[in-house]
């Protein structure tokens, strides 16, 4: 299969993307920032393949979960493209200490377009690959490298939910008061569970120097994961 990719010249054309998907190719997006278009065409290739496939259903489920993976990439890269630009070196416990108390209550909406420019203009891209065959589908989603604390807080945050099946549960438990993308963690561990989805099927690792987040969603019991035939045991 050949990659079809898409970058902001040619996101919008939704003909290209249908086709694409009708003829098996993979779709490839480049982004910096998850503006409203973005968003759309992002909801729109979940929606092409799902209809190819028989599986609408899983619609709202499946944008949602990406959604909430797309916005911590393009904020993972704006974040590293801020600590670049103030010589702070994130890997670094006290400079990422520094930096993110700086950062404290400014990482809005305005904030996260403004950075995501300057990461595009450092190389730093957020790419979206989606797989697809008539056993399922697979999204992959990689951004800059996440440091050593960062992967521990996440691990963490994941370990913590697989334990719960109500976000307010885990909410109240395990509120994160450093950094919100804990909870839309787990919102996507927890959207799993509601369709019967295997949440193992969702992971996050560094892959080639990068972030790698991976989601994949059966279409029937043929589906067999990347990560082998059980992925909750699987170990790289």
């Amino acid at each position: 299969m050949e990659d079809l990719i898409a970058s902001y010249e040619n996101v919008k054309n939704r003909e290209l993307i249908v086709d694409a998907v009708n003829k098996d190719q993979r779709l490839l997006f480049v982004t910096h920032t998850l503006t409203e278009s973005m968003e759309r065409q992002l909801d729109f290739v979940i929606a092409v393949i799902l209809k190819r496939y028989g599986h609408e259903h899983l619609q709202s489920t499946l944008y949602s979960c990406l959604k909430e993976i797309v916005v911590n990439a393009t904020k993972a890269n704006a974040k590293e493209a801020y600590f670049r630009e103030q010589n702070l070196d994130i890997s670094n416990e006290d400079d990422y200490r520094r930096g993110m108390a700086d950062l404290k209550g400014a990482m809005t909406e305005e904030w996260i377009e403004e950075y995501g420019t300057r990461a595009r203009d450092m190389g730093l891209d957020v790419t979206v690959r989606y797989y697809h065959n008539g056993d399922g589908m697979r999204i992959e989603v990689f951004s800059t490298q996440m440091k050593a604390a960062e992967d521990r807080r996440i691990r963490e945050k994941l370990s913590q939910g697989m334990q719960y099946d109500d976000l307010v549960a885990f909410y109240m438990a395990n509120a994160d008061q450093t950094e919100g993308e804990g909870i839309g963690l787990v919102m996507i561990l927890l959207l799993l569970k509601a369709e019967h989805i295997n949440p193992h099927l969702f992971r996050i690792g560094v892959v080639d120097g990068q972030t790698l987040s991976r989601l994949e969603v059966p279409f029937n019991g043929q589906f067999v994961s990347v990560r082998g035939a059980d992925p909750a045991g699987y170990r790289r």
